[in-house]
């Protein structure tokens, strides 16, 4: 056995230890040694790799001091990650990597909103829409704040586009809650905790008074740490601390910020926010070259001095960023402006008033005229202006994505003083051109001298650790000593830089920061080699490969934009870590090199890689390039069917008026028994069935009703029709108010729970209502079974699903005269399916509903509050205004599940794998108002599901908008 295998062995020992010092505390299912899980947290938004040997999923700080003790004891080390976004590699380790769970969601929003507090696990975004309303927002803004969350900012001192240097968490936080390594935690907001730490560590304290003085006593030093912080600058630790504050508790917290989970736990923060103003306008303004680009964004700056008003944001992206995005719709206004060096700045004026913001955009524009820009064109439009920034914070994926196949993309992004931001660019661009990485892109923060670049290269192939090695030491060369600038402006050191910080900063401070680290953490417990790192490689040493596994997939950087629309995230896997496995697993396919490592793979990724992905495919809505994670498991799905599975599924498309009737008998005998037995003994039978089964036999929840069946069908005079008689009619005497209604087989199967609103079955209600408001109705004859094909796609049987719904195709096409008149469906997921796949387009129920009928109701008996679910079939069909706009009318306030993206119904998972609809909307109940007594869906399966776990009736759209319409 060689050292390597000997010691990743003795740490796999190690990790099985420590999980039976922890699973008396820690749900066994929270701690990882599998070569599965292991593998899928291995990799963060990083161009690093680490298998961790052991994970933990935390949610306490009695589970924090837990994990550290067991560490301890077991020779190993503790990495912790938030979401994983980090890009500099301090969020994997081949050690215990300690990941936030759902205990660490707290928000609380202080009176006046001028302070928020936050848990680690909250997202950016997410803390940003709860303060929306009071005109305020957190100073740190990431372009991945839809993603990443606050312990990864507040660790890292992220900063973002509009933050500056001045509202990074380091200048806005209020207070800090934060465990040590021996498990003191201090709470610096609480004065009792205050004096209890100074108790309990008048070591530490006394170590930080004295060195304080001894910084401040430095001239020369505190002059290079006051020079380093003008601009943004993430490298080693916050320095600033020793010399803008005077107590060892402030200095404390302040050298906490930024330590990439090096020096101790962050377990609660507070902010002080930041005003938001609603008055802002945007634009994307293309120069003839980087030059009076430059000139234009240092003239706008206010000498690099943070403004809430004026010009808040300026976004340098040269050419060859904005060819990775010019396919856009957002691009195309600007594409006649572009020439091969055009490079072109995204800029957001914001004012407190439209007066004022009048004014500051006419001062802009008049210096963007003045350097040459040669289209200026700012909008108040709001949806224009999140369309521009959505392709500058996508950036990083979208650039990814236009790298080769089978390349890692690594990104920096580094500082320079506004003045020397013209030469910078251009020497910038220089420096990549020379090493060869001439497809790299540049863009930035251009307003705090920030730019970041991506570039990619294939670290499989022999060299290109040696190309990267000579590249990051010019680069240390030309930003640190050169420009005086930044080697990492706000991306954390991580394992990218921490060779390169003492160049930076010089040895006097490099052995002030390795100083810190020892004070804190002398048993080198938290996340060592990150910021402090002897190794002068470790920037070469596990870089990832990028093995090609499959199409859909193959672009795909591993970023985890993906990750907070999984529904099965947190549970089993997701997306990016479905598809970091299925890499692996090709890889090892490739190469034969570990054969029983790649069955063991195989064989986990069954439930937790293919049965509980819902492929929803909400994944693709957040990735900036689309990728269809849910997509790539269907093929997975259907490659694995064998001869017996097929058969049956061939079988069940013949037969799939008899499982229709199946279903909706034993949904309805559960719901007898349940009447005369009680819900406790039919669940109790029911999980007990299951169990025997092997999971088999589905859990029928008492809010999953039997269904109304067909509805009986309905026709309209086509004498008229010339299709029909072959006589020609004029077109004036067309009808154009016939509508074919297609029930969708859930709407058939499955009926709504009981309220006190007398609603309805789904089927019923839209006939009614279509009627009600004038309209012919189709419907089709012999509708049992009839199906759109939806549910044999999803289970991977793409030929079967084709050959049902096919059937229905031809049927709606002969009763829609060709497509003379329109057709509407009850279920998103089968409008969605009928528009991608069929040539009779369904229209969903909110779209029709809102353009056609609505306008021709009276609404006489709205209800007071209703909660609204957007599935994941009705996101991707962007009809969440349509849907929220019909629940305006029908009540008197909207309340929207935030918490909730696809519900894990799922078709039938809800059935068969009930955890996943479980773990999916665990949160549901927060979403909804105490006076809230009736929510909404468009589909009837996701109904079922949100009335159990959400605590409210959710009931067909469709039945709610009869109920509240009828005269």
């Amino acid at each position: 056995m060689n050292v390597v295998t000997r010691i990743e062995s003795d740490k796999q020992q190690a990790a099985r230890r420590m999980v039976g010092r922890l699973e008396t505390l820690i749900d066994r299912k929270r701690l990882m040694i599998d070569p599965l899980y292991t593998y899928a947290y291995s990799g963060d938004a990083s161009s690093y790799r680490l298998v961790p040997a052991l994970v933990v999923i935390i949610n306490t700080e009695e589970e924090v001091q837990a994990v550290l003790q067991a560490a301890r004891a077991e020779g190993l080390s503790v990495t912790f990650r938030a979401a994983g976004t980090s890009l500099s590699g301090q969020a994997v380790t081949d050690n215990v990597l300690a990941v936030l769970g759902d205990g660490w969601r707290k928000l609380r929003i202080h009176e006046g909103a001028d302070q928020i507090t936050l848990g680690p696990a909250i997202i950016v975004a997410n803390a940003n829409k709860a303060l929306k309303p009071f005109d305020r927002k957190i100073g740190p803004d990431p372009a991945s704040q839809a993603t990443c969350k606050i312990g990864g900012v507040v660790n890292n001192n992220s900063s973002g586009m509009c933050c500056g240097v001045a509202q990074n968490t380091y200048h806005t936080m209020a207070r800090l809650r934060v465990m040590l390594t021996d498990g003191t935690v201090l709470d610096s907001g609480d004065s009792a905790s205050r004096e209890a730490f100074r108790q309990q560590r008048p070591d530490i304290l006394s170590a930080l008074h004295d060195l304080h003085h001894e910084v401040t006593a430095d001239e020369e030093l505190v002059a290079l740490i006051r020079r380093k912080y003008r601009i943004k600058n993430t490298v080693g630790y916050s320095l600033n601390a020793l010399i803008d504050y005077h107590d060892p508790i402030d200095i404390l917290i302040h050298l906490i910020v930024g330590s990439e989970g090096t020096l101790g736990f962050v377990s609660e923060v507070t902010y002080n926010t930041v005003p938001e103003h609603r008055f802002k306008s945007t634009a994307l303004v293309p120069f003839p070259d980087p030059y009076s680009c430059a000139r234009a964004i240092t003239k706008l700056s206010n000498g690099g001095v943070h403004v809430t008003t004026g010009v808040t944001a300026a976004e340098y992206i040269e050419r060859r960023a904005l060819q990775t995005v010019i396919h856009l719709p957002a691009m195309a206004p600007l594409v006649p402006f572009l020439t091969e060096d055009s490079p072109a700045v995204l800029i957001d004026v914001t004012a407190p008033d439209a007066a004022t913001l009048d004014a500051e955009v006419a001062k802009a524009a008049a210096i963007l005229a003045s350097e040459g820009a040669t289209n200026i064109d700012f909008s108040t439009d709001a949806d224009k202006s999140a369309a521009l920034w959505d392709i500058r914070k996508g950036f990083f994926t979208s650039a990814g994505a236009a790298r080769p196949k089978g390349t890692a993309m690594l990104t920096e992004d580094v500082a320079a003083p506004i003045d020397k931001l013209a030469d910078f660019v251009i020497d910038l661009r220089k420096l990549l051109d020379d090493h060869g990485y001439e497809d790299a892109v540049i863009f930035g923060h251009a307003l705090a001298g920030n730019l970041h670049f991506q570039m990619a290269d294939d670290f499989s192939k022999p060299g290109s650790d040696t190309k990267f090695d000579e590249f990051s030491h010019a680069l240390s060369e030309l930003v640190s000593v050169k420009y005086e600038g930044s080697l990492k402006a706000e991306h954390g050191t991580g394992r990218a830089i921490a060779a390169f910080v003492e160049r930076e900063w010089g040895r006097k401070a490099y052995l002030l920061m390795s100083r810190i680290k020892v004070l804190f953490d002398p048993e080198q417990l938290l996340n060592p080699g990150v910021l402090i790192n002897p190794d002068p490689l470790v920037h070469t040493k596990n870089l990832k490969t990028m093995p090609l596994a499959d199409p859909l997939v193959d672009m795909c950087i591993e970023c985890g934009f993906c990750e907070p629309a999984c529904p099965s995230a947190g549970m089993t896997l997701s997306p990016r870590q479905r598809i970091a496995v299925t890499r692996e697993r090709a890889r090892l396919a490739a190469t034969g090199e570990d054969p029983a490592r790649l069955e063991a793979l195989n064989e986990q990724f069954v439930y937790p890689g293919l049965d509980t992905c819902a492929a929803c495919n909400l994944c693709s809505l957040r990735c900036p390039v689309g990728i269809e994670t849910g997509t790539m498991i269907l093929g997975q799905r259907a490659e694995r069917r064998g001869g017996a599975a097929d058969n049956i599924a061939h079988w069940v498309a013949d037969h799939t008026g008899a499982v229709e009737n199946f279903m909706r008998l034993g949904v309805g005998a559960q719901s007898l028994a349940r009447k005369v037995v009680g819900d406790g003994f039919v669940d109790a039978a029911s999980d007990a069935a299951r169990k025997i089964s092997g999971n088999r036999i589905p859990r029928v929840s008492e809010t999953l009703l039997r269904g109304p069946g067909a509805p009986k069908a309905e026709s309209v005079d086509l004498r008229d029709n010339p299709k029909e008689t072959g006589f020609p009619v004029p077109i004036a005497k067309q009808d154009t108010n016939t509508v074919v209604y297609f029930p969708a087989c859930p709407s058939r199967m499955f009926g709504a729970p009981k309220t006190d609103l007398d609603l309805l079955p789904t089927t019923e209600a839209m006939i009614a209502l279509l009627k009600r408001a004038g309209f012919n109705v189709i419907v089709p004859d012999g509708l049992n079974g009839q199906c759109c094909g939806q549910p044999f796609l999803s289970k991977g049987f793409p030929d079967e699903a084709e050959r049902v719904g096919g059937k229905l195709d031809t049927e709606l096409t002969r009763l829609s005269n060709g497509g003379a008149y329109q057709i509407v469906t009850d279920a998103s997921t089968c409008s969605k399916h009928m528009k991608e796949h069929a040539q009779a387009k369904a229209l969903d129920s909110s779209e029709f509903l809102l353009a056609e009928v609505l306008p021709r109701l009276k609404i006489t008996r709205p209800v007071p509050v209703v909660a609204v679910h957007h599935n994941c079939s009705a996101q991707r069909l962007k009809e969440q205004s349509a849907t929220e706009a019909l629940a305006a009318a029908m009540a008197e306030r909207v309340a929207v599940l935030s918490s909730v993206t696809c519900c894990g119904y799922a078709g039938d998972k809800g059935l068969f794998i009930p955890e996943l609809n479980a773990h999916a909307t665990r949160f549901a109940k927060d979403d909804i108002p105490d006076d809230c007594k009736i929510g909404i869906s468009t589909v009837s399966t996701c109904a079922s599901g949100l009335s159990e776990r959400a605590g409210v009736p959710f009931v067909s759209v469709v039945s709610l908008l009869e109920a509240v319409s009828r005269p």
